[in-house]
């Protein structure tokens, strides 16, 4: 009787060699437990390559939470971490292809979704600037809520109302990503219960 062997792809090959090296601290209670999976772009459950975006996402309020005001809103801050073992290259917010990277979900109490991003914008003067978030270290984004920032649908303006809010950082593929090695795309923070004020 003749057996036949078939190669196994090389991303396979990986994800196995991977997982039998950490096989020494596979235990019913977790199962890479010693493999500090935080350190990897890649994530190994059971020899199945996973992949994970590199950075975590936060929410920072302001002392009077979240507002919304065309002038002089008050300012709270997103915070990106860089939960990858390798350095990671992002676009500075202020030329076209970070302008409109953070975005926000908003939902009402009644269930009523709402999109909060940057206005578009036209350039007069643009070049793809980009800096590097080390391992462990993160970038602050403060934000305000002002005349730059528009909701989709329109937000019913209210004094004060509950809302549950998560932030979005998404970049998409472009050449100039390539170009410079610019990570590309979509990270959610967790969901946040903030009261929004608007002025």
């Amino acid at each position: 009787m003749r057996t036949t062997f078939h190669s196994a792809p090389r991303e396979s090959l990986a994800a196995i060699a991977f997982f039998l090296t950490c096989a020494g601290s596979i235990s019913l209670s977790g199962l890479l437990s010693g493999c500090e999976p935080a350190t990897h772009p890649r994530e190994v459950v059971i020899g199945v390559v996973l992949d994970r975006p590199p950075f975590s996402l936060s929410v920072v309020p302001g002392r009077s939470g979240i507002t919304l005001a065309k002038k002089k809103p008050d300012e709270f801050y997103v915070v990106l971490a860089n939960v990858s073992g390798v350095p990671q290259v992002v676009w500075e917010s202020w030329n076209s292809w970070g302008y409109r990277a953070i975005s926000f979900e908003l939902t009402m109490a009644d269930g009523t979704k709402f999109v909060l991003s940057k206005k578009q914008e036209e350039f007069t003067r643009n070049f793809p600037s980009t800096f590097v978030v080390a391992p462990g270290e993160y970038q602050v984004y403060p934000i305000k809520l002002d005349e730059w920032w528009e909701t989709h649908p329109t937000l019913p303006k209210r004094d004060e109302m509950p809302i549950t809010l998560k932030v979005v950082y998404e970049v998409t593929p472009t050449p100039e990503a390539t170009q410079y090695k610019v990570w590309t795309g979509r990270v959610e923070s967790h969901s946040y219960n903030f009261s929004l004020r608007q002025w």
